[in-house]
């Protein structure tokens, strides 16, 4: 969410430098860069838009893909792995989500949430609407971990985002929809859900929700000093160690 591709490529180094053949997904309506206006009907797009554009790549790899999301990425890993491809009979070999946002059945706010998300959410317009954080929110929500320059420098790159994504990810079982759900049952790939204890976008009540939610279907594994980026976060090289090694056992 607020990301372009970039924002993997310190854990495609060392997935690369592993043997791993990597490419990062730019979601539609994500093309503009840092600083320029949203995309024309970004605020209209759905979570069932992002799933069905990384359905097209899973269906472009010779063979089943290891799907890494973070945060809403991770959500989108789960889904497709759960109905995007079973749809096309191409099956996911694993699915590793990083501070994964909450599949349906969880409701994922949490009161340390709100203060850099409460401005959006009482937009009664945000349904519609294209939406980027401020920088004070960018800090607060997902660069607390880093050093306040990086956070500083980390919070001018992100970009807008669909408010209608936002909405359908943001109220769990409430988004009557069911947009955000997955069928659990569908996913026959391994799954690995990594969470930083410190992270206030995805707390780790709702990542330790998930878990159990998931039962024995998942692995989890929990790191106290790390907070919502660990894409990059100081020691993020550790987290990649762990799901390196995770792969190598499924």
């Amino acid at each position: 969410m607020w990301s372009r591709p970039w924002v993997w490529d310190p854990w495609r180094g060392l997935l690369v430098a592993a043997g791993y053949t990597c490419q990062a997904i730019t979601l539609p309506g994500h093309e503009a860069a840092p600083g320029e206006p949203a995309p024309v009907g970004l605020g209209l797009l759905g979570i069932q838009d992002y799933v069905a554009a990384v359905q097209k790549v899973v269906e472009s790899c010779p063979t089943p893909p290891i799907l890494i999301g973070h945060s809403m990425g991770g959500l989108i890993a789960q889904m497709v792995a759960a109905q995007g491809g079973q749809a096309s009979g191409r099956k996911v070999a694993a699915v590793v989500g990083v501070n994964s946002a909450a599949p349906g059945a969880v409701f994922p706010l949490r009161p340390v949430t709100l203060p850099g998300t409460l401005r959006h959410f009482a937009n009664p317009l945000l349904w519609r609407l294209p939406f980027r954080l401020n920088a004070w929110e960018a800090r607060y929500l997902l660069f607390n971990a880093f050093d306040p320059a990086t956070a500083e420098k980390m919070a001018s790159q992100i970009v807008f985002e669909s408010g209608r994504v936002a909405w359908q990810i943001g109220f769990g079982p409430l988004n009557w929809a069911g947009s955000n759900r997955v069928d659990k049952s569908q996913i026959t790939a391994p799954l690995l859900l990594l969470a930083g204890e410190k992270d206030r976008i995805v707390p780790i009540a709702a990542s330790r929700a998930v878990a159990r939610w998931y039962g024995t279907q998942a692995a989890s594994r929990e790191y106290p000093q790390h907070a919502h980026w660990l894409l990059g976060e100081p020691g993020f090289e550790a987290v990649v160690q762990d799901a390196l090694a995770w792969l190598k056992t499924v």
